[in-house]
């Protein structure tokens, strides 16, 4: 069959039509992949550092620190509709160390609640902190669980008030949870450390008086805090075991990290934190822990510090909400290595 001329100039031009269709969508997708790459770039430049969300939660009370402006609106709006006290502030950009990215919300959708229970086997000791380190947190502190399971956190006690309160709720729904115990505060409520003890929660050394600044001192000197906390903690209850750290004000530096490892503690930040501190209203307390608790969270909360009944009055709605959708439990406190007595001697802080 011959081709004729009119044949021959359809074929080339619907050739050149389909190469230009072709690179026309090579362009849009590049342009389009170009697009997403930039707008996950934008969302991880205006996500909250830790140190910025850090400088949220309250520095010392006795050093009236002045409070760092957060670059979230809604930390704004939530001081602007509660002022903090001069109590509830914590050091500026300049004054706290900075941490590494905020952790992404996780996003994923609970399943049916399992057996609130951590792996009790965890082998701990100097050097040896029972949960690893996590490439998420500041310096490697835990941001998650490590596991489906939440973990409600309270920081700043033992308080007189509060603290039986909040475990008068834990107990009601058989809930483990994890304190975050100040020296000072141990040594005036002992009873209170053996109280959270005997219900069967996990201890956290907290600093002896929630220095915000202690990371950025030597080595000595955070060792120092640490173990006078631990030893505070141990004339309480002599066979605790305190298997983690909490820097104040999330302000985490490498060196206390490191130190706390040394004393065989895990270093354990947040991936929740209600802003219970700025006493925003129990209202506003249940909107952070419905809206940001995901599988593996790990929830800032406070029982002592100032006034908590906005903490206490969200545990009570909350909580039962809170068994149904998540397994909650106590982070888990670890078991030391058989001692070879005449060996591993000394006993270090931070262990029975």
């Amino acid at each position: 069959m011959k081709i004729g001329p009119t044949t021959r100039t359809i074929a080339i031009v619907t050739v050149i039509v389909s190469a230009i269709l072709g690179s026309s969508y090579l362009v849009g997708n590049a342009s389009n992949q170009e697009h997403e790459r930039e707008r996950d770039t934008s969302a991880a430049q205006s996500y909250d550092s830790d140190a910025v969300r850090g400088a949220r939660h309250r520095g010392d009370e006795r050093t009236g620190s002045p409070a760092s402006p957060s670059s979230r609106a809604r930390a704004t709006q939530s001081a602007a509709r509660n002022p903090a006290r001069p109590g509830d502030s914590a050091p500026t950009a300049t004054d706290a160390p900075q941490g590494g990215a905020g952790p992404q919300k996780q996003g994923v959708a609970a399943g049916p609640p399992l057996p609130a229970s951590f792996n009790q086997s965890v082998v701990v000791g100097p050097g040896k902190p029972p949960l690893m380190p996590d490439t998420a947190g500041p310096f490697g502190s835990r941001t998650t669980t490590g596991t489906v399971q939440v973990a409600l956190t309270f920081d700043d006690g033992p308080d007189p008030t509060y603290t039986p309160e909040v475990l008068a709720l834990l107990d009601e729904y058989n809930v483990k949870a994890t304190f975050c115990l100040v020296g000072e505060m141990v040594v005036q409520f002992p009873e209170l450390v053996r109280e959270i003890v005997d219900q069967g929660h996990t201890l956290c050394n907290h600093t002896w008086n929630h220095d915000v600044t202690l990371g950025t001192k030597s080595k000595a000197v955070i060792r120092a805090d640490m173990v006078k906390t631990n030893d505070a903690i141990h004339a309480a209850v002599p066979d605790a075991k305190i298997s983690y750290f909490r820097h104040p004000g999330g302000a985490w530096t490498q060196a206390a990290v490191d130190v706390a490892k040394e004393l065989g503690m895990s270093s354990l930040h947040w991936t929740v934190d209600t802003q219970d501190w700025t006493t925003p209203g129990a209202a506003a307390v249940e909107k952070v822990l419905t809206t940001d608790t995901a599988l593996g969270s790990i929830v800032l909360m406070h029982d002592a510090g100032g006034k908590r009944e906005n903490t206490v009055d969200a545990l009570k709605d909350m909580l039962p909400k809170l068994e149904e959708q998540f397994a909650l439990a106590a982070l888990p406190p670890g078991i030391d290595p058989p001692k070879l007595h005449g060996r591993d001697l000394p006993i270090h802080g931070g262990q029975k």
